[in-house]
């Protein structure tokens, strides 16, 4: 696991915001992420959500780590109240204090509107958008170095290796075949039209056989069974 840096997380964040940010708490984040349970998850969702935060400057740092362990506690079984007891401890005991013989059920009201909240809500959102998209705008600004890469760089090898990636990376989809089902209700058109065409063909051959002339034979003609309605063939 790599450790994030002060660095790092600073450039990450809104001006406002990044000097509310010390070694210290860099230090907790790394911590957060050493967990077995799910310091994983945490530490891919911390980086992946954090223009949650860029998004509102309203909220705290402390804010979004907190919506983002209870979060991450969720994302691997814990339930709702179990997460919200796990990030704020202090809050379930105070509640034990005052209310002797309780247990554990009294934090899931707080734990609802937690998980309600629109830091959490909208960190849930982020991380059920496909990287590509969360991450738009980084590969927008290596499409545009690769490009000044391909036509500005010294070395011959270079060029040529950047212009292979943006031939690769930005060659248009292969075309998709579309298939479409019709019916009616019931069963296939197209396997009802196969079925009647079988048997004409049968009958006709039938017709050969017993001496029926072919001009009668080419005015057969399918029945529709529903509409009784005729199809010349």
């Amino acid at each position: 696991m790599t450790e994030l840096s002060l660095d790092f997380v600073q450039s990450q964040l809104p001006k406002q915001q990044q000097l509310l940010v010390g070694q210290e708490t860099v230090d907790e984040i790394n911590k957060l992420a050493t967990d077995p349970d799910y310091g994983e998850e945490f530490l891919t969702a911390y980086k992946d959500c954090l223009n949650v935060l860029s998004d509102s400057p309203k909220n705290s740092h402390r804010q979004y780590l907190q919506a983002m362990k209870f979060f991450s506690l969720v994302e691997v079984g814990n339930s709702l109240t179990d997460a919200y007891i796990k990030v704020f401890p202090e809050r379930y005991d105070a509640r034990l204090r005052n209310n002797p013989g309780a247990d554990k059920s009294i934090m899931r009201g707080e734990a609802s509107r937690f998980n309600s909240n629109r830091m959490v809500t909208e960190i849930r959102r982020v991380a059920s958008t496909p990287v590509q998209l969360v991450h738009r705008h980084l590969l927008h600004e290596a499409i545009l170095e690769t490009a000044n890469l391909m036509k500005n760089a010294r070395s011959e090898m270079v060029r040529a290796k950047a212009a292979d990636t943006l031939i690769r990376e930005l060659k248009p989809g292969e075309d998709t075949t579309l298939n479409v089902k019709v019916d009616d209700n019931t069963t296939s058109i197209i396997d009802e039209l196969h079925k009647a065409t079988k048997n004409l063909a049968a009958e006709q051959y039938k017709s050969v056989m017993a001496g029926v002339p072919l001009k009668s034979i080419q005015a057969s003609r399918l029945l529709d069974k529903d509409e009784e309605e005729v199809i010349d063939v």
